[in-house]
């Protein structure tokens, strides 16, 4: 095998396999790291919704790619060297947004290198791109040019086709809303310390801000410990 087939790997083992490895990627690695290194569980107000809810849809679209294939490797633009070179566009993209987001002021520096940003930017981007561009490409040509048995394609094989189309649309759809809807996503993180800064957190960056302002506010009556306390005052007078 050489390093050009390495994107179709994963794709030879069936639907099953390829889907779990796209979830094992994302969301899978990026709420383990953020256990393990980042000290935080995953939380819905923290979190991107492209990653709750837009990544588990590329798995899907991965799985069903590949289903579509019935065993067969992925051909013509859809070929494993053509993968790769996809997949090295989304790295080359990957770095790019990395650097327009901390330039735009999105993410603080010490937001930008937490580990589940640099996870997410240069592993992430590459694998579960080459993966979609032979699976859900693959399988739409697998679709496109019928049954293995050369009868005329069933509703689940138009199913097949249309289905990992909208789930890539989906992921889309969930982008867009992220981007109107900016939340933590990643932790200042403190590299030296192997942890996060420790809190508060100064409001450095767009997300931090939100993270800031969609932090629950104190009920009425309650001080804050910050605020200085009221002095009783005497009636009784010299």
């Amino acid at each position: 095998m050489g390093w050009c087939e390495l994107p179709a790997v994963v794709l030879r083992h069936g639907p099953l396999v390829a889907g779990g490895a796209a979830l094992a990627v994302t969301p899978g690695a990026v709420w383990g790291l953020g256990m393990l290194l980042e000290r935080r569980r995953p939380r819905l107000r923290e979190e991107y919704l492209a990653i709750s809810l837009g990544d588990p849809l590329l798995a899907l679209a991965v799985g069903l790619g590949v289903r579509q294939l019935h065993g067969a490797a992925p051909a013509g633009p859809a070929a494993p060297p053509c993968a790769l070179a996809f997949a090295a566009g989304c790295l080359g993209f990957g770095l790019l947004q990395w650097r327009a987001e901390l330039r735009a002021g999105y993410f603080s520096r010490a937001q930008a290198l937490a580990p589940t940003k640099i996870w997410h930017q240069l592993v992430v981007y590459p694998a579960l791109g080459g993966w979609l561009w032979s699976a859900v490409l693959g399988g739409l040509r697998a679709a496109v040019g019928g049954t293995a048995s050369g009868a005329a394609p069933g509703l689940a094989d138009r199913a097949g086709q249309v289905l990992p189309v909208l789930c890539v649309l989906g992921w889309a759809a969930t982008h867009g809303y992220d981007r109107r809807h900016p939340k933590l996503g990643h932790p200042p993180y403190d590299w030296r310390r192997l942890r996060p800064h420790r809190r508060p957190w100064a409001a450095t960056s767009t997300t931090l801000r939100a993270y800031r302002d969609a932090r629950p506010c104190p009920a009425a009556g309650v001080r804050l410990p910050s605020e200085p306390q009221p002095q009783p005052q005497s009636d009784a007078l010299s």
